[in-house]
């Protein structure tokens, strides 16, 4: 009986459609594992379905079997290897012969039709047996006919088929090698890889592993066996594992929606269906990013030596003669060349070749990487002699490179290990390439005036730079990097004077980077030069920046951005020279700030709150309070609307809008004996005032609050102030000029200081008044303006008794 045709074609197309929709399940079930292998199977099924009904369709009752049709379909390019991923492409060919009892055209195009009724998305290549010999016409036709593989049909045509595109092969194989070896130039060391890399095309992806074995396919014998011939176990190993983690990750990428380009977008979904797991610190998504780009490197360097090593040019006997170096490298027009049969010397001796290579910009061919690799670790004191030797080049970066991509580097600069391979999710490269193109960039400074600072630099300064560059990244904290590089710098043998610059360097690191995107001010300038401390540290971190922003590529660094970073420079500069009790009062408060940063209470607090905090102006505060009171007052600031007070028997507490009226609430307590009174800036246009008084206050809150508030002015007794009891210094910085008042203590002195500044419209910003031995002490920070300047002398020469 007759099977109904509909029917049939409905449960395929059911299968069909179920078989998509379960392809992230299936693809979590296997771990991502022969996932390709899985694929082509299930396809395979699908498809010998549809030619059983095609022969049923065809022949009815008189179906003649697979032998008996002229037709074959075969499996080529990813699908014949088993290696799709999920939106692969079917590549597929139907291919026929023509016989006088078969309409064999018309069967071929009726199967291409029912592929696409039950819905597989194929574009399936039909022909004749004889138009095959038209692919010589087309590489790109020969590489996807390159290996085929039967699915269904007549096994006898296969074979016909097979043995024709074997004899095809074997006359376009010497086209078919340049082909694919002029895809995998250059072959020398890799450049900086993408952190977010295509995939299948891109330096290290799918397609540079399938040209290998496109390659050493055309040899005769076993692939594996073909290969071994130049690369042991443990390294076809490494590059089988590569290549497998690649596959899986673009059959995942597509799952998530992409296509063969890993973008930042679909790293958070990537990294769960890899099933991917947080390690070390390092989030799912860094470590995802962080395998791919081991696998793209070690996919490029082991594709790139293959080929090098199994049909690369022989440097002739000649040119070997005249370009050879005394270590047995061979350096042909700066690129140096590593001979096949060079046995492996000790690393410390081949790092001071390397030291010795001529002083230019250099490149690496691909043996010279593999040969660099291949060379036992040593951690004896000669191999830090040669980094240092390197270091002292006017030109290390190629280096520096060699040994970064041979994994040289990290045996000698052992905290680099954090960064192997590790994306940075800001930049373009990982973070140890773009250590190294810190480097590069620090050896060819383009601005002149950053050139010539670091031009001025000892050879000491020039190499401790490009050592911290190497190392800046040594951790995810900038403390522990510091922490890590002091350690380190043990091996090195440097002068604690220059181990302690590196240390200062680490840990402001970013000072300058994070400053580009905020106005520059005073405050910002003053916290600036009191972490870093030193001219010296400021000049070589502004060379230091100006590298690591050169060196980013995602975010280029414009001229306006270049501008903006002399402008901060030279502002730094500028307030070393600020006065020196200015100086003592930031330093005071950045070492609070680095103490509060780690208290528990300030950690938990929400993100606005020490947003707060840290844009506190005054210094006042930081140098006399503790850590717990800062938080305390600068939680009660936050809930203050307008006025909060707290009234203690001899202590008065106020937290108050700019407009509260200080000199009447003086007045209100004038009956009181105030030993000592400060003013500090908070945030929000909200002031801290404090008020210690020797007898007892008796007033309640109430009676205070209302004279706060008062809009009268207080009376007062005019105090006697002596012209030398008075200094004012309207450059004590950019945005405070200081007044100082040591004068003889008489009853409504302040009243009348707040009154006289509230009549000139001055405004103070933070004031600390003392009263000892019958004696005031007063300081006030009177924030600049042009009204001050043009009232400050009337202002004096009324305070001052004549």
């Amino acid at each position: 009986m007759r099977p109904n045709k509909n029917k049939t074609n409905l449960k395929l197309k059911d299968e069909i459609i179920k078989c998509k929709k379960s392809l992230k399940s299936n693809f979590m079930r296997l771990g991502g594992r022969n996932y390709g292998i899985y694929q082509s199977k299930e396809i395979d099924k699908f498809l010998k379905t549809a030619f059983n009904i095609l022969k049923f369709d065809s022949f009815g009752e008189f179906d003649p079997g697979d032998e008996s049709v002229p037709l074959c379909v075969v499996a080529i390019g990813s699908y014949a290897l088993g290696e799709m991923s999920v939106k692969s492409n079917i590549d597929l060919a139907i291919i026929y012969k023509n016989e006088l009892g078969y309409n064999s055209n018309a069967i071929a195009q009726r199967y291409a039709n029912i592929l696409k009724e039950v819905g597989l998305d194929i574009e399936a290549k039909i022909c004749e047996k004889d138009e095959l010999l038209s692919l010589v016409n087309d590489i790109e036709l020969m590489v996807l006919f390159s290996h085929i593989r039967l699915v269904c049909g007549s096994k006898i045509l296969y074979k016909n088929i097979k043995n024709q595109i074997s004899k095809l092969n074997e006359k376009k194989k010497d086209e078919l090698i340049s082909y694919h070896l002029r895809k995998l130039e250059p072959m020398s060391c890799p450049q900086y890889l993408d952190c977010s890399p295509n995939l299948l095309n891109g330096s290290g992806g799918f397609m540079d592993y399938k040209r290998i074995f496109w390659l050493f396919s055309l040899f005769g014998g076993t692939l594996k066996t073909n290969i071994l011939k130049y690369i042991d176990e443990d390294e076809l190993s490494e590059l089988n594992l590569a290549f497998d983690y690649i596959s899986s990750l673009r059959s995942a990428l597509q799952i998530s929606g992409g296509g063969e380009i890993l973008g930042r977008e679909y790293l958070d979904s990537v990294a769960k269906i890899m099933q991917t797991k947080a390690k070390k610190g390092l989030s799912p998504q860094e470590i995802l990013l962080s395998k791919c780009l081991w696998a793209m490197h070690t996919i490029y360097i082991y594709s790139r030596y293959l080929a090098r090593r199994a049909f690369g040019v022989k440097i002739s006997l000649g040119t070997a003669r005249i370009c050879r170096l005394p270590s047995g490298l061979y350096n042909i027009a700066n690129t140096i060349y590593a001979p096949s049969r060079k046995k492996p010397k000790d690393f410390e001796l081949v790092l001071k070749e390397l030291s010795l290579l001529p002083d230019a910009e250099l490149a690496f061919d691909i043996s010279a990487l593999i040969y660099i690799k291949r060379l036992e670790d040593s951690s004896s004191t000669k191999v830090y002699e040669g980094l240092k030797k390197i270091l002292n080049r006017k030109h290390s970066k190629d280096i520096l490179k060699l040994l970064l991509d041979s994994s040289k580097l990290f045996k000698i600069i052992k905290p680099m290990e954090f960064s192997t391979h590790l994306a940075s999710l800001e930049g373009e490269y990982s973070l140890d390439e773009s250590c190294v193109a810190i480097v590069g960039e620090i050896e060819n400074i383009q601005d002149r005036f950053v050139l010539s600072l670091y031009n001025d630099l000892c050879a000491n300064g020039k190499m401790l730079l490009k050592l911290v560059a190497l190392m800046h990244q040594a951790s995810p904290n900038y403390v522990s990097s510091a922490n890590i590089f002091r350690s380190y710098c043990a091996k090195l043998d440097l002068l604690q004077k220059t181990i302690n610059m590196g240390i200062n360097l680490i840990k402001n690191q970013n000072q300058l980077i994070d400053i580009l995107s905020e106005p520059i001010s005073e405050p910002i300038m003053l916290n600036l030069v009191s972490s870093i401390k030193e001219k010296q540290a400021l000049k070589l971190l502004y060379i230091l920046t100006y590298a690591r922003l050169k060196a980013r590529n995602l975010n280029h660094f414009s001229d306006i951005d270049n501008a903006k970073l002399r402008q901060i420079y030279d502002s730094a500069l500028s307030a070393f020279d600020s006065d020196e009790s200015l100086m003592d009062s930031v330093n005071k408060r950045t070492k609070k700030i680095e103490l509060l940063k780690k208290q528990r209470e300030f950690i938990a607090l929400d993100k606005d709150i020490k947003e707060q905090i840290l844009s506190i102006e005054s210094n006042l505060l930081f140098s006399k309070y503790s850590q717990q009171q800062i938080i305390d007052i600068a939680l009660r600031a936050s809930e203050c609307s307008n006025i909060d007070l707290e009234l203690t028997s001899h202590s008065l507490q106020i937290i108050a809008k700019s407009n509260w009226n200080m000199a009447m609430a003086l007045r209100e307590l004038r009956g009181f004996d105030l030993a000592y009174m400060e003013i500090c800036e908070l945030f929000d246009g909200k002031s801290y005032i404090r008020l210690d008084y020797n007898s007892s206050i008796d007033k309640s809150k109430n009676e205070i609050i209302q004279a706060l508030c008062s809009k009268e002015k207080p009376q007062y007794d005019k105090p006697v102030i002596l012209p030398n009891e008075v200094s004012f210094d309207m450059n004590y910085s950019q945005n405070y000029a200081k007044l100082n008042i040591n004068a003889k203590d008489q009853r409504g002195f302040m009243i009348y200081i707040l009154s006289m500044l509230s009549k000139f419209q001055i405004k103070l910003a933070n004031a600390r008044i003392q009263t000892i031995k019958n004696r005031t002490r007063n300081m006030f920070l009177l924030s600049i303006n042009d009204d001050l300047k043009s009232v400050v002398d009337e202002f004096l020469k009324e305070i001052i008794t004549e």
